[in-house]
């Protein structure tokens, strides 16, 4: 009798909710979980099906495809859907390793089988494709979060020695905990409603979006757009077919459209005259939307359109009116395109979207101000900022605040930020002397941020969304899980976070992890000594010592250039000394600032990726700061290895790194080194015949190269003084074999007066080194 009473209560309450959602074009969150929990969804997706009425009914369950359940019960679950009555035609299932399949899509009703978890960019990912009025259901989640998740991200967080027993559950504490405050999330323990309140929200009455009458821009693309804002952003788009110089800049909350427009902006752009029309964004995968958008609004032309696909994934468009083609942010700088689309612009570095926007006159820029793919507010911060040095062009700024798929005040979304910290902000220093005396260098406890000091543990995540890195979801699961990870931060003297820094512990490594680096697949983690390792087998026995590696750092954006960051490196470098760690190190993009932030803190480059990384454009570097004498010697070994193989690569795997960041790379350190290479008698006489003006660089040219490699490894008194800029103008045309105009161009001088530069230099060096 009890049970028949929770039920008739359950179903009638549920009815309710599902009603207030459906007229408040708003969301719900359910938990759904215990033996019963499969008659309950059944239930839940047929009377929302009842209530909805018109239209497809589109339901999604997502499952770990190594769970041995997910499969037969998603069969039972349309079994008893199709018992009910209700249509089993749009129920699909994925996997969450399919989770870019259903990117873009828009559901009724989206189940997450949770019974191992599921990565938070998934969850960040997927959530967000539930219309308004519908529900997204975690079915089987855990809520007494006794031990962490098993997803395939939290399998990758384990490397030896540690295993999964010692992963944390903080994260999912978190997670949980924020499923129990939130009032738009209803919890169902079979037909026992163990949490659920009506809300009573106010009915919604969407409007549907007017065309603008006079328009470049065809109306059936206008059509297409489902806010006022969408259509007024597109109408932006004439700016880049009226003007010569167009730039806009569109900025907006994940889920209002922005990918959307960029593809129906490119299909205007395309009717318009545009022959090729470039997208651009850190991966192909977040320009599917720009792709089905723009092939929709191309096909309201009657246009056929050609698609391309790679790896499952459209890269491609060709029509009648041209092609609208993605291009790897790099590589984007040594295409010509009548216009370029940047999607997700706040997780590029700012100094490779300057570099576009300098290169291309009409350009679009667009990035999600607070999501799971954006860099945050500091997008807007930075590259607004470098925007101001371009001439004869100011950006147009947009930004979308009304939701395409939900009503504004969306309870969910609400929940979704706060749960993954999507909206984390650093401290507000309003009135605040920060005096670097007086601030203080401490490891917080992340057991006590995660669960009991949010505040301190939103000012750290938000430094990073506003510093230069690409944040997700999972970097937060990172943070709280991963036993091998943990937090430093600099605090001010009122207690507000200035500098964040994550560190991972890597190194004492068995000899089997050595083999395996050596001879097969890297294990995961050790990046540091396993890079050394596979690029310098003589030197295992770095593999062997205790080291610690930045993985992130980042100073409040108020307070840069002020020496935090290098106050919170001396601080972690003084505390790895006590702990008996061996070296500190990092591994990042290089570029020439952040080479010569680690350079000045006392960190040795040891290594540099073959290979550009894909999104940033930037060869990746590895730098180490030996903590004591033995590990000294080892370092400066490894760091000469690194520079004969940068020199001897600059013409050909490095040709086209950045000279200024090559230069930085192989200045010297605080210590004295001489290795001399040797001159031919022929190469010294040509040599000083060059350097007195009686003979062409091109008949000299070997002997200056024998001389330069001569000068980049010499260290400390022997090595001639000679600032970075002359180095880098060295580089590019002696080292890396670039043409006089070439580089004359890339430094914006003369080629004369490079000419003359690079004799002058090789003279004094021709001295100097006693030629």
């Amino acid at each position: 009798m009890a049970n028949t009473e929770n039920r008739q209560n359950a179903e009638r309450l549920l009815t309710e909710m599902m009603k207030e959602a459906l007229r408040a074009f708003h969301r719900r969150l359910l938990v759904v979980y215990g033996e019963d929990a499969l008659n309950v969804l059944a239930y839940i997706v047929s009377k929302h099906q009842a209530l909805k009425g018109q239209g497809e009914e589109k339901v999604v369950f997502v499952y770990d495809e190594e769970s041995d359940t997910a499969v037969s019960t998603f069969e039972k679950l349309t079994g008893k859907l199709d018992v009910l009555g209700s249509s089993v035609s749009n129920v699909k299932r994925y996997t969450y390793e399919d989770t870019h399949r259903i990117m873009g899509t828009t559901n009724d009703i989206l189940i997450l089988d949770m019974s191992k978890g599921a990565r938070p960019n998934d969850l960040g990912r997927l959530i967000e494709t539930v219309r308004g009025g519908g529900l997204a259901i975690l079915y089987n989640l855990d809520l007494k979060v006794e031990k962490p998740w098993s997803t395939s991200t939290h399998k990758k967080l384990v490397s030896p020695p540690y295993a999964e027993s010692d992963l944390k559950n903080r994260f999912e504490k978190l997670f949980v905990r924020k499923i129990l405050e939130h009032p738009c999330t209803w919890i169902l323990e079979n037909w026992k409603i163990v949490k659920g309140e009506l809300l009573n929200p106010p009915k919604t009455v969407k409007e549907k979006p007017v065309p603008p009458k006079r328009s470049r821009i065809p109306q059936p693309i206008f059509r297409l757009a489902l806010t006022r804002e969408q259509m007024e952003a597109l109408e932006a788009f004439e700016l880049l077919d009226i003007k010569k110089k167009g730039l806009i800049v569109l900025i907006s909350n994940r889920g209002r459209g922005k990918s959307a427009l960029l593809g129906l902006g490119a299909a205007a752009l395309l009717f318009m005259g545009f022959e090729r029309v470039v997208v651009t964004a850190p991966a192909c995968e977040e320009v599917q939307t720009v792709f089905e958008m723009a092939e929709r609004g191309l096909s309201t032309f009657g246009w056929k359109v050609k698609r391309e696909r790679l790896n499952d994934l459209v890269y491609k468009l060709t029509c009648k009116g041209g092609t609208l083609e993605f291009i790897p942010p790099y590589k984007t700088i040594s295409e010509t395109a009548d216009a370029v689309l940047v999607d997700e612009a706040g997780g590029i570095h700012v100094s490779l979207l300057f570099r576009i926007a300098e290169k291309f006159p009409k350009t679009v820029f667009a990035s999600t101000v607070h999501g799971y793919e954006g860099a945050g507010r500091g997008f807007s911060l930075r590259f607004l900022r470098s925007l101001e040095k371009l001439e004869d062009v100011k950006p147009y700024i947009i930004e979308l605040k009304e939701p395409i798929r939900y009503a504004p005040e969306d309870p969910v979304e609400k929940w979704l930020y706060d749960a993954l910290l999507l909206n984390a902000e650093p401290a507000e220093l309003e009135g605040e002397q920060i005096r670097l005396e007086e601030c203080r260098y401490e490891k917080p406890d992340l057991d006590f941020w995660f669960e009991k000091d949010e505040a301190h543990l939103r000012q750290f995540v938000g430094i990073y969304v506003l510093a230069h890195y690409r944040n997700r979801p999972d970097d937060l699961l990172i943070l709280g899980d991963a036993p091998h990870h943990s937090a430093r931060a600099v605090f001010s003297s009122s207690g507000k976070v200035l500098v964040a820094l994550q560190i991972d512990e890597e190194g004492r490594m068995s000899d089997e992890l050595v083999k395996q680096v050596l001879t097969a697949k890297p294990p995961s983690g050790h990046l540091i000594p396993s890079c050394i390792v596979k690029y310098n087998p003589q030197h295992v026995a770095f593999s062997k010592l205790r080291g610690l590696r930045v993985v992130r750092i980042a100073v409040h954006p108020e307070l840069m250039g002020r020496g935090l960051g290098s106050l919170a490196l001396q601080r972690l470098c003084e505390e790895a000394e006590r702990e008996g760690f061996d070296w500190v190190g990092a591994s990042f993009g290089a570029n020439p600032e952040l080479v010569d932030f680690w350079l000045k803190n006392g960190f040795v480059p040891v290594h540099i990726s073959p290979m550009r990384n894909v999104a940033s454009g930037e060869f990746s570097v590895i730098v180490v700061k030996p903590l004591n004498d033995n590990v000294q010697g080892m370092v400066r070994e490894i760091h000469r290895e690194f520079k004969l193989r940068l020199l001897d690569a600059l013409p050909d795997t490095y040709f086209n790194i950045e000279p200024q960041v090559a230069a930085r790379l192989l200045k010297g350190q605080d210590w004295t080194s001489r290795e001399t290479f040797p001159l031919s008698e022929s190469q010294r006489g040509r040599l000083l015949q060059y350097s007195e003006g009686k003979l062409a660089y091109e008949g000299a040219c070997d002997a200056v190269k024998q001389l330069l490699k001569t000068h980049f490894m010499s260290a400390g008194e022997v090595r001639m003084g000679l600032d970075v800029d002359a180095e880098a103008k060295l580089i590019a045309r002696c080292l890396q074999a670039r043409s006089w105009g070439l580089v004359a161009r890339a430094f914006k001088i003369q080629s004369s007066s490079l000419k003359a530069e690079v004799r002058s230099y090789i003279a004094k060096m021709a001295t100097f080194y006693n030629v």
